[in-house]
């Protein structure tokens, strides 16, 4: 059986995106079921169109229900605030919560805490496919 991992990240710009893609084509190489939401979903180009939100978020809940696990990229000044909601209802759901940052700033508390207490977040993504692994091989 294939385990289902949801890819949760910044989406803003090409730098985010490419990474988010080569952590989930790693993911897919060592036989894992992803869920990327810009590639799997799409991505919201107009905020006004209301029926395009409802799509996608009712797209993403659906892969967060259906998903073994999550994996957040967790880079920038301040972790992104979709990914920390991805994060906390995938937590709350009872599902394994991982991060990846290589981010030289502090880590909010409370992320670090859902990601196993800091014992489930990678430098790097050969790291992150490490702890994927030790738990889901």
């Amino acid at each position: 059986m294939s385990h289902k991992v949801y890819v949760a990240g910044p989406l803003f710009n090409t730098h985010e995106r490419t990474y988010l893609e080569q952590i989930t084509a790693a993911l897919e190489a060592e036989g894992f079921e992803t869920f990327l939401p810009h590639r799997d979903a799409g991505i919201l180009g107009d905020l006004s169109d209301i029926r395009e939100r409802e799509r996608l978020f009712r797209g993403d809940m659906q892969a967060l229900e259906a998903c073994d696990f999550i994996v957040a990229l967790l880079t920038g000044a301040d972790h992104d605030s979709g990914t920390c909601g991805e994060l906390g209802y995938a937590y709350a759901k009872g599902k394994s919560c991982f991060g990846i940052s290589d981010d030289v700033r502090r880590m909010n508390n409370l992320i670090w805490g859902l990601c196993d207490e800091g014992k489930a977040i990678a430098r790097d993504i050969p790291g992150l496919l490490t702890l994927v692994k030790t738990r889901f091989a």
